[in-house]
């Protein structure tokens, strides 16, 4: 843990550097729009601008001194010196519960003391009630993950540990709310507790083979714990909950896996096979229908999240996955009606492929199952075929040849009897780069070389009606690269590096075309379509392109550098990829190291303002939530920016 944290520091310190260098980089371009400019009494140094998602709150401070500041005014709130307002050279402790917007200080705890405890209310800064009877750290709780993370907004309770009794205290005044007796069943380093993830508990463990579940409300023991299962706080986390409505039905279902969190966090185990499903009615929230299957889904090296998707077409609940161990299933489809299993079929959400010294794991090489007419068409990656079963009882109609072995299969369409995919695209993919001596190293590497190609079957029988390779010769392009395919009003809309098409989906015959090179703005990497905007953006080497698909024409261009990768608003903590649009335009693509980024506004086709890369990759984002502000720092100044 503590090498991860010199890690992080080293990190943020390089970052920090970076940044500061970034005017040089940025002259001359396009710079965005300066709020306010504050300078601080100190330079911050143990909460380095730890801020609210919302840039209402920003917390900074040394050992010896801390402030608020709020970030939308510019506007210092409070200020305290430790050894003047608590008679304390410094405090090594100093955590920060955002959602009860309290804070925390307190010197270490030693065998013959425990620490007095400062509680202090992060809008006024003065202190709300303090206490020495908890202790830092017992076992495997430590208080900063506990203060900080173990918290019910229900009772405005925090978890804290005497080495006597596990108690849940009101984080704005001390009182108790309840507390429990503890006797340690094996080791004392064996000790642990949390408030659970998506339920109304706290897990209390005393020994190896020693758990206890307490109601968060009042502290009672329980032994059944699904009961107390909490939807409302699994459906807040966005993230890793899997909720579909269906209005139709008047209902939703949701997907949750069989510990507090579909991955390992805060003590809990590592994703199990089994999972639940369940039925709620819209109205009234009452639980309709709970069923469980043992389903195997893989997840990220890097952080866990799980590789398992939940889809709602043609009346039926299909749920992507990896194949059960012994079985050649993956694809299960559930009746939303009672959550019975209506058929299974072979299909996998990861792929991993190894050489001597990496190993490739590509999260959803494939698309989703497409239904219609009451058929279900499925992309097997594993064999390179697409296949096609009856919807209704998951009989196999048909498979088709292989395709080549591309590492992405980005779109599957289906229309007027015709399947249409295209293969080859980017990928994020998870690497393990096994060392000759000491741990394999993983992380995240960006590959955007594959095989690319369209290959349109006849629904019905699986035998290829057209390709790329069929007609490259009548549409004078090799199809050697594909940014993208969309189908819009019954036009197949394709875009390679070189050309983009409008095609007929029934037989691949070139309709129209817009001409990309004329806009000089080099060849085409990605193509993404806007459905509400009804708008098509081509990403070039020299620029953006957008397409009116209605009338077929160019209705702007943008000349700037770009680099082909995902969309920069990704990391900017964007709520709308179009509104929100931003572009990497320098740095190196499969390293992840990013120099320079432009915010685009796609309705005026101009560049908003250019920064620098590294603003976008700090542990604690320097961008407000939905991409609205952010700000920089220089040492003791912090300047705060409008995206837009």
């Amino acid at each position: 843990m503590k090498t991860n944290l010199i890690n992080r520091m080293c990190r943020s310190a390089i970052l920090i550097l970076i940044l500061l260098t970034a005017g040089n980089l940025l002259a001359g371009g396009p710079s965005f729009k300066e709020l306010n400019s504050v300078k601080l009494p100190f330079t911050p140094s143990t909460h380095w601008y730890t801020h609210t998602n919302d840039f209402k709150f920003f917390l900074c401070s040394t050992k010896s001194d801390m402030l608020m500041l709020d970030g939308i005014t510019g506007k210092i709130l409070w200020q305290t010196n430790f050894k003047k307002d608590y008679k304390n050279d410094k405090f090594a402790n100093q955590y920060w519960n955002k959602e009860a917007n309290v804070v925390l200080v307190f010197d270490e705890d030693t065998k013959k003391a425990v620490a007095t405890k400062y509680f202090i209310d992060g809008k006024t800064g003065k202190v709300l009630w303090s206490s020495d009877k908890y202790v830092s750290d017992f076992g495997q709780y430590e208080l900063s993950a506990g203060f900080s993370t173990y918290y019910d907004p229900l009772t405005n309770g925090v978890l804290l540990p005497t080495k006597e009794s596990v108690d849940l205290v009101d984080v704005n005044n001390g009182k108790l709310i309840w507390s429990k007796n503890i006797s340690l069943t094996g080791k004392a380093k064996e000790f642990d507790c949390y408030i659970m993830k998506y339920y109304d508990l706290v897990k209390v463990i005393t020994g190896k083979e020693t758990e206890t579940y307490l109601t968060t409300s009042d502290g009672k023991e329980v032994t059944d714990i699904e009961p107390y299962f909490n939807k409302k706080k699994f459906m807040a986390d966005r993230l890793h909950a899997t909720i579909i409505d269906l209005p139709e039905k008047n209902m939703y279902v949701l997907m949750q896996g069989e510990t507090s969190n579909f991955y390992a966090f805060l003590g809990a185990t590592l994703p199990k096979w089994k999972m639940n499903f369940k039925g709620y009615d819209a109205k009234t929230d009452k639980l309709l229908w709970n069923k469980q299957y043992k389903i195997a889904y893989a997840f990220d090296w890097i952080d866990l999240t799980p590789f398992i998707k939940m889809t709602y077409q043609d009346g039926k609940l299909f749920v992507e996955h990896d194949p059960n161990a012994n079985s050649s299933s993956g694809l299960t489809v559930l009746n939303p009606d009672n959550g019975e299993l209506l058929w299974e079929a072979s299909f996998a959400t990861s792929e991993i492929k190894n050489n001597l010294t990496k190993a490739y794991l590509t999260p959803f090489p494939a698309p989703d199952p497409v239904i219609s007419n009451g058929k279900a068409f499925v992309v097997d990656k594993a064999k390179n075929i697409v296949s096609c079963y009856d919807a209704g009882s998951g009989k196999k109609l048909w498979d088709s040849k292989k395709f080549p072995d591309a590492q992405k299969i980005p779109t599957l369409i289906y229309t007027d009897e015709t399947v249409i995919m295209s293969y080859g695209g980017d990928a994020v993919k998870c690497v393990d780069h096994v060392q000759s001596s000491g741990p394999s190293i993983f992380r995240h590497e960006y590959l955007n070389k594959d095989k690319y190609g369209i290959i349109a079957y006849d629904a019905a029988t699986g035998k290829e009606k057209w390709s790329s390779e069929s007609i490259s010769k009548s549409a004078k392009d090799g199809f050697d690269f594909i940014a993208g395919t969309q189908l819009i009003d019954g036009k197949l809309f394709c875009s390679t590096d070189k050309n983009f098409f409008i095609l007929d989906p029934k037989n691949g015959n070139v309709v129209s075309s817009v001409p990309v090179s004329k806009e000089k703005v080099g060849d085409a990497w990605k193509m993404y379509y806007f459905h509400k905007q009804n708008k098509i953006i081509l990403n070039c080497e020299k620029g953006v392109m957008k397409i009116d698909p209605v009338a077929v024409k160019t209705e702007g261009v943008l000349k700037t550098p770009t680099m082909a990768y995902y969309p920069a608003s990704y990391e900017m903590k964007a709520d709308d990829l179009y509104s929100d649009y931003a572009l990497f335009t320098d740095g190196n693509a499969a390293d992840g190291k990013f120099k320079e980024f432009a915010a685009i506004d796609l309705d005026k086709m101009v560049i908003r303002g250019l920064e620098g890369g590294a603003l976008l990759f700090y542990d604690i984002p320097h961008f407000s939530e939905g991409a609205e502000m952010f700000y920089k720092v220089d040492g003791s100044e912090i300047k705060f920016y409008s995206v837009k």
